[in-house]
């Protein structure tokens, strides 16, 4: 009897908030806000690398042997949550940690990492509400937040400082392209000057998105990584944020004030970030007396 009433009140939540729904199909099934937010995007899923959320959708179908519609709606509706997991894990595997791992092969190389992010998933929570097509397929979208596999990753080592690149001059793989897009804004500071953070212009470069970028300078030296920065900080926030408006970022709160503004002179297999020698060592200056590059207050715009 409980069961029923629970099919029937599922139901009655799918009918005239959800039923009519024009065709979509994989991150189209987004929630429209998910979609807007999401800076990388990949056919049944997206990362929100801004605010930390990782996104998945699945669909389902109805069971024909239910007999009623309130069964075979609701049959639909945990496939497609099933499905949206098991995406959600294909998302979350092919996160980059750093230049040279992924959290998959984190999770083939150590068992608690392997047992621990399955766990998580199992336990996400679904991002907005569940689309119906006229066929009675449904579309959901399940979401986890990056920081609960930050901690994750950062509780079984995996943000140790140096991985095999400490000393070497950096390959730059594609130089960053000169924008003609005159954005009034000035690049560089002065260590004289307090800053609530520090934004790095990678556009042009060809960055991809990880969890623990390396920025070096021009000799290969590292500049910031995940030692650079306090434990409490990583779990809370993760080494750097990215976005991809360059007027947004000033304003995102991970350093909205004052923030310092450098441009990024290349990439370094395709996570790591290179600047200038200049830049490097205001940065270096800065870090004695400030702690945005300790709390993390790092935002790259790709």
């Amino acid at each position: 009897m409980k069961r029923l009433i629970l099919v029937t009140s599922i139901l009655a939540f799918f009918q005239g908030t959800i039923w009519a729904q024009e065709f979509c199909s994989g991150t189209t099934c987004m929630p429209k806000e998910v979609q807007s937010e999401c800076t990388t995007m990949q056919s049944n899923g997206c990362i929100d690398w801004s605010n930390g959320v990782v996104y998945a959708t699945g669909m389902g179908v109805p069971n024909p042997n239910f007999k009623t519609q309130a069964q075979r709606t609701y049959s639909s509706y945990e496939a497609a949550k099933v499905v949206a997991m098991r995406n959600l894990l294909q998302m979350v595997e092919g996160i980059n940690i750093s230049s040279t791992r992924t959290v998959k092969a984190g999770m083939l190389e150590n068992d608690t990492i392997n047992t621990q992010i399955n766990g998580r998933i199992r336990h996400v929570v679904e991002a907005g509400k569940p689309k119906t097509m006229s066929d009675g397929s449904i579309w959901v979208t399940m979401k986890m937040y990056l920081r609960d596999i930050v901690s994750i990753l950062v509780d079984n080592k995996q943000f140790e400082r140096g991985d095999g690149n400490m000393g070497q001059k950096p390959a730059l793989v594609k130089p960053a392209e000169k924008s003609d897009k005159k954005e009034g804004t000035k690049y560089g500071g002065k260590a004289d000057t307090v800053y609530t953070g520090l934004i790095i212009d990678a556009r042009g470069t060809g960055v991809a998105p990880a969890m623990s970028p390396k920025i070096y300078d021009a000799d290969g030296k590292e500049i910031y990584g995940s030692a650079d920065v306090e434990r409490d900080f990583v779990l809370q926030h993760g080494i750097v944020g990215y976005v991809k408006d360059f007027k947004k970022s000033q304003q995102h709160q991970r350093v909205k004030g004052n923030p310092l503004i450098i441009k990024a002179t290349g990439s370094k297999k395709s996570t790591d970030l290179s600047i200038t020698n200049e830049d490097a060592a205001l940065l270096n200056e800065l870090d004695a007396t400030q702690s945005f590059l300790r709390e993390a207050r790092v935002l790259i715009i790709i």
